[in-house]
């Protein structure tokens, strides 16, 4: 595997690494806040506040899921070692002077001074890019896009 494209998949498996602690934390401190409500309060009140924490629950619970799926898949894209012929899942592409990894959407990392972007191939450019290969275009919101690198 090339070695920038290494780095990337580090890079992005850190940061997927670090919001689940971040989430896991999170998650601890509103099952606290749960537990200490029930303690503390009763009537309409306490029911009020209960949801809302119950509620945040559950967006965490769905958060952590997320990113535990988005980790798994980067572990599997991982494995691919070879250059692919035409872009896929796992590929690594340079549009102009940005880097896209075709994977999950999870945002914008940092490695070595350049933007990478983690997207979908289900993402709207994900779509266009699939099946292409190093030298093509592709138009994107109106504006033509070489494909510079396939990695």
């Amino acid at each position: 595997m090339n070695e920038f494209k290494a780095k990337v998949y580090q890079t992005a498996i850190t940061q997927l690494k670090d919001k689940e602690v971040l989430l896991s934390t999170e998650r601890k401190n509103i099952i606290e806040s749960i537990l200490e409500e029930e303690k503390n309060s009763a009537g309409d009140k306490y029911e009020t506040s209960r949801e809302t924490m119950t509620q945040d629950l559950n967006t965490l619970e769905t958060q952590i899921k997320q990113s535990k799926f988005d980790l798994e898949e980067l572990y599997r894209l991982q494995t691919i070692k070879e250059t692919p012929p035409s872009v896929q899942e796992g590929a690594l592409i340079k549009l102009g002077m940005d880097w896209f990894l075709i994977a999950v959407s999870i945002g914008q990392v940092k490695v070595e001074d350049s933007k990478v972007f983690l997207m979908s191939k289900n993402s709207p450019l994900g779509e266009l890019l699939i099946g292409k290969k190093k030298k093509d275009q592709v138009n994107f919101r109106g504006k033509m896009h070489l494909i510079e690198e396939l990695v």
